[in-house]
């Protein structure tokens, strides 16, 4: 099975502003199409470390391979051959670490 995901280039719509108006500034246009001056000392911009975090993870996804294939036929293989099988108990218990691993991430980060 191959999922797309065609919504991935408009998760983060502040960084698509972002580069749009720093290539506008790049070119010495303002948002009404005037010029502008450019400063010699260039803005400054301090990120937090929650938002370069989600700036790294951003560009790791974008990059990332779609599909990983072999994986895919080794388990469409083993399903096929009545080989897989899925212990919910196991599945259940790592869905609910994930999701406390989550909400201790999330309460660092806020």
């Amino acid at each position: 099975m191959e999922i797309k995901n065609s919504l991935l280039g408009n998760i983060d719509p502040y960084r698509a502003k972002v580069d749009k108006d720093a290539a506008d500034a790049a070119h010495g246009r303002a948002k009404g199409g005037a010029q502008t001056p450019v400063s010699a000392q260039g803005d400054r911009v301090s990120l937090s470390s929650a938002a370069r975090l989600h700036t790294v993870a951003h560009a790791e996804v974008a990059h990332a391979p779609e599909v990983r294939r072999e994986m895919v036929d080794a388990l469409k293989q083993r399903v096929d051959s009545g080989e897989y099988t899925v212990d919910a108990r196991r599945v259940a218990e790592k869905l609910v670490q994930d999701e406390v691993l989550l909400a201790g991430t999330l309460n660092t980060v806020v």
